[in-house]
């Protein structure tokens, strides 16, 4: 295992491959990799002057040693503190042969917290919401966003929806916890906002759709990837939606759609975010309408986004590199914001 570890201080560390590049060369998905970048401080990837990652071939192999790793059965905690320590207790930082030490993130079960979700999940049914937020405040100040979304939020919902289903707790509880982590998610949200610098997304739900939690996790992740998020809500109002897009300049919109009978008119949005390609906008659509219903998406316009949360943030950043969309501070992007906007008003 040392030997191996020494081996991959041998490889150049001049950043040269995009994100699309290190995902083909290592099998690795794009979330692993922001998860692992986020946590553990690996791999250390540079960025162009558009904000954009760059990685070395040292980079990747150090993707394909962790990979391997964990396929083995290491722990990625593990396997990242074993790189870090290095051959001789050093860093990998392509210099000196060492990087800064990290101090990698916790999961659930490594924080001595196995039982949070149950406890959680408990509080919630109870409708005790002080105990709620007593236990939710301990998983913030443990636990990065991703985690509290894959490890607690979204277990507990799937729980609430399935005794629902059986019959053992109404729709009254459900949208108890609904309730609950809308507010809790909105918070984050308001907390990381001012602390982003990538491209800007503005997304919603389409019109008539009243869920609204999907949607909210999904901005709240972008925003965690360093987008510059745009949030609507639910139920979208279709009037002035074009001159808005203009006004706002987002490299990506994105509309999710629960129900069937929404879609017809996400359709005619999805048209008329089209017809504003020239100004740099691109739409995407997701939601339980296209799980549900595949075939959907050969009517619709635009990308569709995935079948779950990963793969629409993964999609996202994979149509942020492939149009080499700026971020939203970018001056040149502001130049061209406010362009449009002068020759909106008739001042140019």
């Amino acid at each position: 295992m040392i030997d191996k570890i020494r081996h991959l201080l041998a490889f150049s560390d001049t950043p040269r491959y995009n994100i699309k590049a290190v995902v083909q060369q290592t099998q690795v998905n794009v979330s692993t990799l922001r998860a692992w970048e986020q946590r553990y401080g690996v791999p250390q990837p540079k960025r162009t002057d558009h904000g954009h990652r760059l990685y070395s071939q040292r980079d990747i192999e150090i993707i394909k040693w962790l990979k391997q790793a964990t396929e083995d059965g290491v722990a990625i905690s593990q396997a990242v503190a074993m790189l870090v320590a290095g051959p001789e207790e050093g860093h990998l930082d392509g210099k000196s042969g060492s990087v800064e030490a990290v101090s990698p993130m916790v999961h659930i079960g490594e924080a001595g917290w196995p039982d949070l979700r149950k406890q959680l999940l408990t509080a919630l049914l109870d409708v005790d919401l002080r105990q709620a937020h007593v236990l939710m405040n301990t998983a913030v100040s443990l636990f990065p966003v991703d985690v509290l979304v894959f490890d607690v939020i979204l277990p507990i919902m799937a729980d609430f929806g399935q005794q629902w289903m059986n019959g053992t707790s109404c729709i009254a509880n459900e949208q108890v916890a609904v309730q609950f982590f809308r507010q809790r998610l909105a918070s984050l949200m308001q907390i990381h906002a001012p602390f982003t610098h990538g491209p800007r997304l503005i997304c919603g739900g389409a019109p008539g759709d009243q869920h609204e939690l999907g949607v909210l996790i999904y901005a709240l992740l972008m925003e965690q990837q360093g987008w510059d998020v745009i949030y609507l809500g639910p139920n979208l109002g279709v009037e002035g939606v074009s001159e808005f897009l203009v006004k706002q300049a987002p490299a990506l919109f994105v509309l999710s759609v629960s129900m069937i009978d929404q879609v017809v008119a996400v359709q005619q949005i999805g048209q008329m975010a089209l017809g504003l390609h020239h100004h740099g906008i691109h739409f995407g659509y997701a939601g339980r309408a296209f799980v549900s219903n595949p075939e959907l998406c050969q009517r619709m316009p635009g990308t569709y986004m995935g079948d779950d949360f990963a793969t629409a943030l993964q999609q996202a950043i994979m149509m942020s590199e492939e149009n080499n969309m700026t971020p939203w501070h970018d001056p040149k992007r502001l130049t061209r914001a406010g362009v449009h906007t002068r020759m909106r008003l008739g001042l140019q």
